[in-house]
């Protein structure tokens, strides 16, 4: 299984298979509920390895992530489009699209021992905008 995440609302980013090592969707609503309850939030957190390259061959599509997370809330695009397509054998199985999303939590794992860092991306839909997240699967064979 494989991930491919395209970001566009600013410096457009795209993750393809082998970048992205996770990815959890999650629809989360208040703790102290006794009903199902309109104040729903649609999370989605998004896990990958940085793979540097010296000599900047390739660029490094994390330090955009990481700017994205310091932007102010008074940039319009603070809010990004975020699609995410998992693939299974060479298919794609489930797409999440969050037309409206911004960054809730951004970390970067380094060490000197296996020289690779991690990254993890933690996005949260626009409230007011949680109808517009979209959630397809039963995809046709090509």
């Amino acid at each position: 299984m494989g991930f491919r995440v395209k970001i566009t609302g600013g410096k457009d980013v795209e993750f393809n298979e082998g970048i992205v090592t996770g990815v959890n969707f999650i629809s989360d609503t208040p703790e102290n509920c006794n009903a199902r309850s309109t104040d729903l939030s649609v999370i989605m957190k998004l896990q990958g390895r940085i793979n540097f390259s010296l000599g900047a061959e390739v660029e490094d599509s994390t330090v955009e992530l990481a700017n994205w997370a310091l932007m102010p809330s008074d940039q319009a695009n603070c809010y990004r489009n975020v699609e995410v397509k998992v693939i299974n054998g060479g298919q794609v199985v489930r797409q999440y699209t969050y037309p409206n999303a911004f960054v809730m939590d951004y970390t970067e794992d380094l060490n000197d021992e296996e020289g690779v860092g991690t990254w993890t991306l933690l996005l949260k839909q626009k409230k007011d905008l949680t109808d517009k997240v979209e959630l397809k699967g039963n995809f046709e064979l090509s």
